[in-house]
């Protein structure tokens, strides 16, 4: 799927007991693939100009309220009306593929309803996803930048690559750096993992259904293939004191990712400071979020 969909954080959570018409609606009208439908696209969203948006919203329409498929999962069937649309038959689609982040939350749930999935974990510097974010807040000014879900999520999906690497959960584990970097033997071995081929020509080429992709660089560049651009770039975009907010909460796990610490120790000052960006509200939420897990031990 060329967009996410937060099908199991949302649907099966925020709509879990509505019926299936308000499941439908909230896909094809609030969700990130609502673009995909001919919902109008927010701040720097993909708006596929091209793509036949009212044959895919009539197409996955008929196949979710057909009544053999009433037992059906939303997800499933929306990747089924996709196919359609863009005229790939069935039978030749090995996998499909829903990219949500916050789908690591719901691994458990994921492999309950669809137990032949293969699940890919890819894991990032927290600190170049903290300079990631606060570019992005520079730029959107939502008001609402919260630097704790920043690390909070890092450590989520951090514990769950650990569980991979383990083998506590089927899955493989993917390093963003590793990825940029030599993204043919990476890309080879996901492959082979998704039991697909692996053509390089389509692969290593970004695109966004067929059509030509420059990415999605905070930086507002243009790439026309993988590269390791953005993986220092936080060295000289972040201040101490938020290179120790990032620290002061993963420090205890970047190292098993290879991710070792710039500063020394804990201080203070980089939990106290607040980052670019956040505002009063956000700054306490945060500071209170924080100071609740390490109560807690999350």
């Amino acid at each position: 799927m060329p967009q996410e969909t937060a099908y199991f954080p949302t649907v099966l959570k925020k709509y879990r007991n509505a019926d299936r018409r308000a499941q439908f609606d909230y896909l094809v009208k609030e969700s990130f693939s609502r673009v995909l439908f001919g919902g109008k696209a927010k701040w720097r969203e993909h708006e596929y100009k091209n793509f036949p948006q009212k044959k895919f919203r009539d197409t996955f329409e008929r196949i979710a309220f057909d009544p053999k498929n009433a037992n059906h999962d939303l997800l499933a069937l929306m990747a089924e009306a996709y196919a359609e649309t863009i005229g790939v038959s069935r039978d030749r689609i090995k996998r499909w593929i829903e990219k949500t982040p916050a789908n690591r939350n719901h691994v458990d749930e994921i492999f309950a309803r669809f137990p032949d999935a293969k699940l890919l974990v890819t894991l990032r510097d927290p600190r170049a996803i903290l300079a990631t974010q606060i570019a992005l807040e520079e730029t959107r000014k939502t008001k609402r930048f919260s630097v704790y879900y920043v690390i909070a999520h890092w450590r989520v999906a951090a514990k769950l690559g650990r569980r991979v690497r383990a083998g506590d959960v089927r899955g493989l584990f993917v390093q963003f750096e590793q990825l940029v970097s030599e993204p043919a033997n990476v890309m080879k071995d996901v492959c082979d993992y998704l039991e697909v081929q692996f053509d390089p020509e389509v692969v290593l080429t970004p695109t966004k259904i067929g059509e030509p992709w420059g990415g999605n660089s905070v930086a507002q560049i243009a790439f026309s293939k993988v590269s390791a651009e953005p993986v220092s770039r936080w060295e000289k975009e972040l201040a101490e004191e938020e290179i120790g907010w990032v620290e002061w909460h993963c420090r205890d796990l970047m190292p098993e990712f290879g991710y070792e610490p710039r500063l020394s120790a804990r201080s203070l000052r980089h939990f106290g400071k607040p980052i670019r960006g956040e505002r009063t509200r956000e700054y306490l939420k945060s500071r209170a979020y924080s100071i609740r897990d390490a109560l807690t031990g999350r």
